[in-house]
């Protein structure tokens, strides 16, 4: 009578063909997974800077005054920065009647997402009491078409988008490179 050896687990060999499976299919998902990340960021970016627009232009509406908001790089945590149309950070600010800035609210873009670069039209996006867009407190005067900033991953493997800040007042994100015509073109 011979008794049949129950083997149980994994061999050496099985193993081994496992872990090449595994090896081949994370590098096969690793190039879609890094323009994922960039996609994500610069979404992310878009929808952050369009959020600031809005809260800028609805502390316009409601203080019935000029309220700014600010692309810099430095740190958000004061109302007199300096303005730079390259900046990932931004700052919303209101000048009081004496003189000076009060800060509303800032971010910290560059610390949210360090391989997202911006490149505005302007640094500084000023609405009025109504909500439009109005000169600024740099002596630019207000915009007679709209405004853009162009976002992108700095080794681009991400899909740019642009923010499209209206002279009245609204913003959209839009993909430059879009055929024309369609649902996300910037036309």
């Amino acid at each position: 009578m011979t008794s049949a050896r129950r083997q149980s687990g994994l061999t050496l060999v099985e193993m081994a063909i496992t872990m090449l499976i595994f090896a081949i299919l994370v590098a096969a998902a690793a190039p879609s997974f890094t323009g994922f990340l960039a996609n994500t960021q610069i979404r992310s970016a878009s929808d952050s800077l369009r959020n600031g627009l809005r809260v800028a232009q609805m502390e316009a509406i409601k203080r019935n005054r000029p309220v700014e908001l600010v692309l810099t790089d430095s740190a958000p945590t004061s109302s007199t920065v300096t303005a730079l149309a390259t900046g990932r950070n931004w700052v919303i600010r209101t000048a009081r009647i004496g003189g000076g800035f009060d800060l509303l609210q800032g971010f910290a873009g560059a610390s949210q997402v360090p391989r997202v670069t911006l490149s505005a039209d302007r640094s500084i996006f000023a609405f009025d009491a109504f909500g439009r867009l109005t000169a600024d407190s740099a002596g630019n005067a207000a915009p007679a078409a709209d405004l853009a900033v162009a976002i992108t991953d700095s080794d681009s493997k991400g899909r740019p988008l642009r923010v499209v800040v209206r002279t009245g007042g609204s913003s959209i994100s839009c993909d430059p490179n879009a055929t024309a015509g369609t649902p996300f073109a910037c036309s």
